[in-house]
């Protein structure tokens, strides 16, 4: 018995290493196909433990809850998008046009690479606890407050022409989920098409 338990410490890694990391990324891709094909509610725990090959016991280890596993999808989308405005190549433009471009184009380029994430946002983010929605909206609001500092910019420079910048930063960061939440309905268009279409329609919108 002491080497068996012995044996179940050894196999679970320590939750600051790559190892524990990769793993939880492991959970989060398996049930984000799941929730997407099944739906989130109707998906179970036991379900994703068969998906990723890791037994129920130990998949408690990586994530406390079905709820967990949501939040950090979510989480996983948010991230880059709001290290975007603490880039480098992003805070030194001082063209608010152009730091606009350029936030846009990163922005679609997200939706590209966390597609099903996105919609799961939409779709999903409801059957959050309290708790941990506040934490998704506020960080989506973070993103929204960042884009209407770059259109403030550009009104006090008068390169931009908003009637309400809130509003069209609520705007600008919903267009940019279009493809992702109308993919089914877009396949005849191309990644750069998308780009291109985009973002000349966003700019359209603000531009004087």
């Amino acid at each position: 018995m002491g080497k068996n338990a012995a044996s179940d410490k050894e196999v679970k890694p320590k939750k600051n290493n790559d190892l524990f990391q990769k793993r939880q990324m492991q959970i989060i891709k398996k049930a984000t196909k799941l929730f997407m094909k099944k739906g989130y509610a109707q998906t179970s725990m036991r379900e994703i433990s068969k998906a990723t090959g890791i037994d129920i016991r130990n998949l408690y280890y990586f994530i406390k809850s079905k709820e967990d596993i949501l939040f950090l999808v979510i989480n996983m989308i948010h991230k880059p998008e709001i290290e975007l405005f603490e880039k480098q190549s992003i805070v030194s433009i001082d063209d608010p046009v152009e730091q606009l471009r350029a936030v846009i184009r990163e922005l679609i380029d997200n939706g590209f690479d966390y597609g099903d994430e996105v919609l799961l946002l939409y779709r999903e983010s409801k059957s959050l606890p309290k708790r941990l929605l506040k934490i998704i909206l506020a960080r989506e609001s973070q993103v929204v407050t960042r884009i209407e500092e770059i259109l403030q910019k550009g009104m006090e420079r008068k390169v931009f022409h908003c009637e309400d910048t809130s509003f069209t930063a609520n705007m600008i960061v919903y267009q940019l989920a279009l493809r992702p939440l109308r993919r089914w309905n877009m396949k005849k268009y191309s990644k750069e098409e998308v780009n291109n279409l985009l973002e000349k329609n966003v700019m359209k919108t603000v531009m004087v």
